[in-house]
């Protein structure tokens, strides 16, 4: 979002800015202190909203350039017809009263707001706010990818995919990709887990409507199923920890949340060719305790299976055992899928959806994080190439 504004108060300008830096969106802000200097960037450009005095300088060069009432002289700037930011929302904050009433039905009949300054009032920020939250342009992304750690969203750094810039949009720590040519962002909720995933899942769709909604990282696998560093598609994911605790224990009770069916048919298609199965290990370099049986060469299996998640992590061999009775068929499990899969289903927006994690272990005692880097730039590379697929 791109804002101007027109101040010669030092004191004034620093509380304007203030307030804009603390909306938690992605501003550039850009200041002038003379309605001269306004003319000239109101016509170089186009802003997103206009914050402006009154009362100013004509030149702003010299103190004898005294402030004056600029009201007409702005209004006809900024709404002529050749102007670029003829319709461009106007805020006047002005401590001049007088100007503003005086001119008010000026200001009115062009549509630009009014709002009292007085210093060491908090009243007008309120206003203020409103007023900027109203303008912040509709921003929309083809694709979101939801990573419940840092380390995750930085495989996307290291597969070169993005740059290490971190942006904070509606209150989201969000990081920008482009995929041949499509928009989208990287999302790292506050927490790991089930509540917040879904709440930053749900929310990203309603604030961006992507097309695609999906998610990479590390994962558990079951012994015998999963090996290290295989990636895993949930077909279908459920939540191993919902149920009912009685004098007999936990029962579980489970609603298993499918792959939209074309989606499956698709990602089963994709992961099959070589090619994209070579992409994914190109570049990967094991390094000491992070090769399996001392072979530094990368075996990548990717492939669909039933999956569940639960809000702890599980590193406990009875624990283990109570998740993979659940269903004979289950391969891995974790923290989030679950989450981002419902927040999607259950949209109006109905966007496509998947998740795909690496395994580092099998969900015992013997954890350790040796495989944690391999196995999240792997699953990166993965949701990469399926998204360009999908897209």
């Amino acid at each position: 979002m791109k804002v101007l504004v027109v101040e010669d108060n030092p004191e004034k300008l620093s509380e304007i800015k203030d307030v804009l830096n603390g909306i938690g969106f992605d501003i550039k802000i850009k200041d002038c202190n003379s309605i001269i200097s306004f003319s000239a960037e109101i016509n170089k450009e186009t802003f997103d909203l206009v914050v402006v005095d009154l009362v100013l300088p004509i030149f702003g060069e010299t103190v004898l350039d005294k402030p004056q009432d600029v009201t007409s002289r702005m209004v006809e700037i900024i709404r002529d017809y050749d102007s670029k930011n003829y319709k461009t929302p106007v805020i006047a904050i002005t401590q001049f009263s007088d100007s503003a009433e005086s001119n008010f039905s000026n200001l009115n009949r062009h549509d630009i707001n009014v709002i009292t300054y007085e210093q060491g009032s908090e009243d007008w920020k309120k206003s203020f706010i409103r007023k900027i939250v109203s303008c912040i342009p509709k921003v929309t992304y083809d694709f979101i990818i939801v990573c419940a750690l840092e380390k995750e969203a930085e495989s996307y750094i290291e597969a070169g995919y993005t740059k290490p810039k971190t942006s904070i949009k509606f209150g989201l720590n969000c990081q920008d990709i482009m995929i041949d040519g499509h928009s989208g962002i990287i999302i790292v909720p506050p927490r790991m887990g089930l509540v917040n995933t879904s709440i930053v899942s749900a929310r990203a769709i309603d604030l961006f409507e992507p097309k695609i909604i999906c998610m990479s990282g590390i994962c558990a696998g079951i012994e015998g199923k999963a090996n290290i560093y295989d990636i895993v598609i949930p077909s279908q994911c459920d939540q191993h920890d919902a149920g009912k605790w009685s004098s007999e224990g936990f029962v579980p009770e489970s609603y298993s949340i499918p792959l939209i069916h074309d989606t499956e048919v698709a990602i089963n298609r994709i992961v099959k060719e070589k090619s994209f199965i070579d992409e994914i290990s190109c570049d990967v370099l094991l390094q000491g305790s992070e090769m399996i049986d001392d072979s530094s060469s990368l075996d990548v299996k990717i492939y669909t299976a039933t999956t569940s998640s639960g809000s702890s992590v599980i590193a406990d061999e009875t624990m283990l055992d109570h998740v993979t009775a659940q269903h004979r068929k289950k391969t891995a499990f974790e923290m989030e899928s679950y989450a981002l899969y419902e927040a999607a289903r259950r949209s109006p927006l109905k966007p496509n959806y998947f998740s795909a994690k690496s395994v580092v272990d099998n969900g015992n005692t013997s954890k350790g994080d040796e495989y944690h880097r391999v196995a999240a730039l792997i699953s990166a590379k993965a949701v990469y190439g399926l998204i360009k697929e999908l897209i």
